[in-house]
């Protein structure tokens, strides 16, 4: 049995400047950002960061957001 690999943790910064904690699952995972005010309630899930900022309409918390990853 194979130890997974740890989960790489970013940032989702919103265009109106708070920010969100997320986490990357990896190797071919999915992402998981908290989102404590946004859509999903607790947490949005998608397959990639690119498929979580993809297609959102200005109302939603994720629009205009860019993800930072820790050094």
């Amino acid at each position: 049995m194979s130890v997974p690999t740890p989960a790489t943790p970013f940032i989702v910064r919103l265009a109106d400047g708070r920010t969100w904690s997320g986490a990357e699952f990896t190797p071919g995972g999915f992402v998981c950002v908290h989102t404590p005010d946004g859509p999903g309630g607790v947490c949005t899930i998608a397959t990639s960061t690119d498929a979580l900022l993809a297609d959102r309409t200005p109302e939603d918390p994720l629009y205009g957001a860019t993800i930072e990853h820790y050094n």
